[in-house]
């Protein structure tokens, strides 16, 4: 069984952490931990923007951790010509990266809804190491590897892979 490594970019909540990890390990059968965590390096950081560049962050989690890697962050990620991205991930390759900073209901002055948080992160880890593995966007709208422009792009997909893209996953 392959390994991915999840990687807390700042201190993510224990809820979160679980409900991704044993999504990824029953859509994609991976072995998985979770490190400790760990900070990104401040001079990563766009101060101008306040935010991260997410292909520099990638980097830094595949340079610093050997293997498959998902890396989740509550900070803002940002990707050239792009004002925000919820993720990114070398693809194929090994290492993924998510932020719930803008997957967070609160983020948009709505009330706090921690199961619609973890949903959220759950479909875009789902996506990024979907990415990670391989696959690509998918035309299906409500299959978890549909792109996410908007956090309502998020909401209206599955959390699943769309049976065209599951007869894509290496066996």
């Amino acid at each position: 069984m392959p390994k991915l490594t999840i990687i807390q970019l700042g201190k993510i909540a224990e809820n979160i952490l679980t409900s991704v990890t044993s999504e990824l390990r029953e859509t994609f059968d991976l072995a998985t931990e979770t490190t400790q965590p760990i900070e990104v390096p401040k001079e990563i950081c766009n101060f101008i923007r306040r935010q991260y560049p997410a292909p520099v962050v990638l980097k830094f989690i595949s340079e610093k951790f050997h293997g498959r890697a998902l890396g989740i962050t509550n900070e803002d990620l940002y990707a050239e010509d792009l004002n925000f991205v919820f993720g990114q991930a070398y693809s194929p390759g090994n290492a993924a990266l998510i932020s719930i900073l803008r997957l967070n209901p609160t983020f948009y002055k709505q009330k706090s809804n921690e199961d619609l948080l973890i949903e959220r992160a759950v479909k875009e880890a789902v996506h990024e190491v979907g990415h990670m593995i391989g696959l690509r966007h998918c035309p299906d709208m409500t299959c978890v590897m549909s792109f996410s422009n908007t956090v309502g792009d998020v909401d209206r997909k599955a959390k699943n892979l769309c049976v065209a893209c599951q007869k894509q996953l290496p066996i």
